[in-house]
């Protein structure tokens, strides 16, 4: 940049970002309407003669009316904090409601709900879930393992579902609703629907959280939904939901200078997917389509996962797949997903959406050209050329128990930390108490939890991922300690 400082990011995104394939979030829809001069028409609710989004007025309120419409809510808000700060909104709305709830959730959630779950003191127990450990996939829960984690915690004030899972996969989702409303018809069903804001857009993707009677759906706009990265959508209908309490719940947690280029783009996603939804999900499902054959015929060996596969495989726990995701397996070849991911990138200029141990998965996005799968078939056979592994692979499986804690995560979130806790290596935490959360990440579920039993199988298996090149969130992102109790 000449004639002054270098501003790193700018350069990154005005003159790289273009070159890649980005079979990644966001999703960005390109007919979407366009705000002309972003910088120009940068504003704060000074300029209030249109309405203001802390009063919901105006345009504001029309804007959140129409996405309800659509998406056949009675109620919906935007969010520029992604679905993580939604999730933190519907915490503090359980809070509020409740004081200190017991909610129940699936235990592929998304380390976000655990977080807003003590920020606000709110106890949580697991339901289980499935895992597969060729394609790396959580399973979810069936609608039996549902109501008995309800049977065993009476006490639960909601249910939590994350659906779809991160690799597409939806449970048999109206089932559930119905028998949650067998066993309790008062309980609120809350989805955290972050991969499913396109669903409602093609008969031949799974059904939404609306359309199957739930209370409340948390949306990435920005994944599978049109908009600009960090926009989302909270979506509820009312009876379970009290309008005013998650309206206070909402205001006083959001920013209260928000982006209205944020907001703007959810509202143009929200038009564009409103007149040529089906046209544009059908593209990118044939995209996906496309590149599932390619990469089947151009790299023998690569496990391709086959929608119709996944529904015959794990039909007492999937209703339904999300066809625009390319899912494969590494598991005849002598490479780790981490590392084919990163050769993807530096070397082909392509993006998958997620890398982990032996899988990698491509989203078909809206913003891809016609020959982006051509292109990427072709380099992901290039790379993996010559590189056939003879023998067996090892595969590493999550240890996903779901035991409580041994005390309250959120309660231990309060006590101060120079009197009871400790940081000690790695495998002396063995048997204690863990005072952190370790997340890898993707997909940003955690392994081990605060409050829970550090067993050997974490400690094994975080080694493993960190090993293989994996990216984990906490304290000490190398693994050489972890902080616990001081007491057992």
């Amino acid at each position: 940049m000449a004639g002054g400082s270098r501003a790193p990011i700018v350069e990154f995104l005005n003159g790289e970002v273009g070159e890649y394939l980005r079979w990644c979030t966001p999703s960005v829809l390109p007919g979407a309407p366009r705000v002309e001069d972003v910088y120009g028409s940068d504003v704060s609710a000074s300029l209030s003669i249109r309405g203001t989004l802390a009063e919901n007025s105006g345009i504001f309120r029309e804007a959140h009316e129409r996405a309800a419409r659509l998406y056949g809510a009675d109620h919906t808000l935007f969010s520029v904090h992604g679905s993580t700060g939604s999730v933190y909104v519907v915490m503090r709305y359980l809070s509020l409601t409740y004081g200190t709830p017991l909610v129940v959730v699936a235990r592929n959630a998304h380390i976000s709900v655990l977080n807003a779950c003590e920020d606000f003191g709110i106890r949580y127990r697991f339901i289980p879930v499935g895992y597969d450990p060729e394609y790396e996939l959580f399973i979810p829960p069936t609608p039996d393992e549902v109501v008995e984690t309800l049977r065993r915690y009476p006490e639960a004030n909601a249910v939590l579902l994350s659906n779809p899972t991160y690799g597409g996969l939806s449970g048999r989702l109206r089932e559930t609703v119905r028998a949650i409303r067998e066993f309790d018809d008062e309980i609120p069903v809350i989805v955290d629907e972050a991969w499913g804001a396109h669903f409602m857009f093609s008969d031949r993707l799974p059904e939404t959280a609306m359309e199957v009677g739930a209370d409340v759906s948390i949306q990435s706009t920005h994944k599978q939904g049109g908009s600009l990265q960090q926009t989302g959508m909270i979506h509820w209908r009312d009876g379970r939901i009290d309008p005013e309490v998650m309206w206070e719940a909402y205001s006083g947690y959001t920013t209260t200078s928000p982006s209205y280029h944020l907001l703007a783009s959810l509202d143009a996603a929200r038009a564009r997917l409103e007149e040529r939804g089906r046209e544009e999900v059908e593209r990118v499902i044939s995209l996906a389509g496309d590149l599932r054959s390619r990469l089947g015929e151009e790299v023998p060996g690569l496990g391709v996962l086959d929608p119709g596969e996944a529904l015959e495989r794990w039909g007492d726990r999937v209703g339904g797949v999300d066809l625009t995701k390319v899912q494969v397996a590494l598991t005849g070849f002598g490479v780790t997903g981490f590392r084919l991911d990163l050769e993807l990138q530096e070397r082909m200029r392509v993006v998958p959406d997620t890398a982990n141990y032996n899988s990698l998965l491509f989203v078909a996005t809206f913003q891809l050209p016609g020959d982006a799968p051509e292109r990427t078939a072709r380099a992901v056979a290039s790379l993996l050329s010559g590189r056939e592994l003879e023998g067996e692979k090892r595969l590493l499986v999550p240890p996903i128990g779901v035991d409580p804690p041994r005390m309250e995560p959120y309660l231990l979130r309060r006590m101060p930390k120079r009197m009871v806790t400790q940081r000690v290596p790695l495998d002396a935490a063995v048997g204690m108490i863990s005072a952190e959360n370790v997340v890898p990440y993707p997909p940003g579920i955690p392994i081990l939890m605060r409050g829970h039993r550090v067993g050997r199988e974490h400690v094994e298996y975080l080694r493993a991922v960190r090993d293989s090149g994996g990216v984990l969130i906490c304290r000490d992102p190398g693994l050489r300690e972890l902080e616990v109790l001081r007491f057992p």
